[in-house]
C-alpha cells in the first residue's frame, strides 16, 4: 500500500499494454520507503542475461513497457523499479507532485536494495544496466562502488551537467545552497509551483519529437494521477549538483571499470551533451555515440530508436538471431 491508499500493481492504457509475465514486488528500504519493482524473468536456459532498466527523474515503470518488450524480444530478462519519490513508490513530501530527495545516497540505497533483493535473487548473469538521465548519474555511482557487478552499461543522455536557463549555473547553485541552508529543502525550485504535470503539451514538451509516445505518457497520468511528478525541490537540486560534481571528477571516472556506452542527444534541452564527452575521455572502457535526438532517446521517433538499438545490440552482444526476432516483434506491434 502506498501513500493515500492501495495502488494497482500496474497501470495500462490503450496502446500501452504491460508485457506478459510481469511480477510486481514491493520492497521496503531501511528508512521505511516502499519501492515498486517489476520483473520479467525468462527461462534460465533461454535467457541472454538480465537488463536492469533504470529510469530518469519523473518517470515510472509503465512509461517503459515498449522498451521492456523490445528487451524481452532480444532474449533478456528485465528488472525495473520506481525510484523513491516518483512513480508509485513512496513520495518524500505530503505534496505529491514535488520531486524531492536530500541526498543521492538515498537513491544509491534504492538501487542497492533492488540489486540485492531482485536482480541477484531472480536474474541470470550477465547483468547489464540500461539507464536514462538521472538514472544514468546514479548508475555511474554504482559502477564506481561495485566495479564488477555489471557486464555492460548503456546510458542515454545521463545527467552529468544540467542546463539551468534562465539562470547561469553559478547562480542556480548559489540559490540551491541558500535555500537548503535556510531549511527550505522541500520547497519547489523557483517557478516550480506553476509547473502542472497534467498540463504538459506536445508542442512545448522539450524531451521527445514523437507525438504518439508523448500522448501515451500523458494517458498514463490520466489513468493514474499518482504517477505524475512536477518540478524538483531545492533539496533535490542541491543534491543533484553535488552528485554531478562527484561523477564529473577525474578521479571518480577513473575508478569505473565497467565498459560504458554513452548515447548523447544532440538536441537535448535538459542536459549538456558536452559533459558526456569529458566523462567518456576519463572512463577506461568508454564509448560515445551522439544521435540527432531530444532528451528522451528511448521515447523518440522510430528512426531514432532504430539507431539507438543499432548501438545497443552489438555493445551488449545481442546475437543476430535475437536482433532478427526483435525486429520482427517490433514490426508486428
Amino acid at each position: 500500500m502506498g501513500p493515500g491508499g492501495p495502488f494497482p500493481d500496474l497501470v495500462t492504457v490503450p496502446g500501452n499494454p504491460a508485457p506478459p509475465g510481469a511480477v510486481v514486488e514491493w520492497l521496503t528500504a531501511s528508512d521505511g520507503v516502499r519501492l515498486r519493482t517489476v520483473r520479467w524473468i525468462g527461462p534460465a536456459n533461454e535467457s541472454h542475461g538480465t537488463v536492469l532498466l533504470v529510469q530518469g527523474r519523473t518517470e515510472f515503470v509503465e512509461k517503459y513497457f515498449e522498451v521492456v518488450g523490445e528487451l524481452i524480444a532480444r532474449g533478456f530478462s528485465v528488472v525495473t523499479f520506481d525510484w523513491r519519490g516518483q512513480g508509485l513508490s513512496s513520495r518524500q513530501t505530503p505534496e505529491h507532485t514535488k520531486g524531492h530527495v536530500r541526498d543521492f545516497s538515498e537513491f544509491d540505497g534504492d538501487l542497492a536494495l533492488v540489486m540485492d533483493r531482485i536482480v541477484r535473487e531472480h536474474g541470470k548473469k550477465p547483468y547489464h544496466a540500461l539507464a536514462h538521465s538521472m538514472g544514468g548519474n546514479i548508475v555511474l555511482r554504482y559502477l564506481h562502488d561495485f566495479p564488477h557487478e555489471f557486464d555492460r552499461a548503456v546510458l542515454t543522455a545521463p545527467m552529468l551537467a544540467v542546463k539551468t536557463a534562465p539562470y547561469p549555473l553559478w547562480l542556480a547553485k548559489a540559490m540551491a545552497s541558500v535555500f537548503t541552508g535556510t531549511g527550505s529543502h522541500s520547497s519547489f525550485v523557483i517557478g516550480g509551483e506553476k509547473q502542472n504535470p497534467f498540463e504538459q503539451v506536445f508542442e512545448t514538451n522539450g524531451v521527445t519529437s514523437d507525438k504518439g509516445r508523448f500522448e501515451r505518457f500523458m494517458a498514463c497520468l490520466g489513468a493514474e494521477p499518482r504517477l505524475a511528478l512536477g518540478a524538483p525541490t531545492f533539496g533535490w537540486l542541491e543534491a543533484a549538483f553535488r552528485s554531478m560534481e562527484l561523477v564529473a571528477s577525474e578521479e571518480f571516472a577513473h575508478g569505473i571499470e565497467t565498459p560504458v556506452l554513452l548515447i548523447g542527444a544532440a538536441l537535448d534541452q535538459l542536459v549538456h551533451p558536452g559533459a558526456d564527452l569529458l566523462l567518456i575521455k576519463r572512463i577506461k572502457r568508454g564509448m560515445y555515440v551522439m544521435l540527432q535526438a531530444e532528451h528522451e532517446i528511448m521515447m523518440e521517433r522510430d528512426e531514432i530508436r532504430r539507431a539507438f538499438w543499432a548501438c545497443f545490440d552489438p555493445f551488449v552482444g545481442v546475437a543476430e538471431a535475437y536482433r532478427g526476432a526483435a525486429r520482427a516483434s517490433s514490426t508486428a506491434a
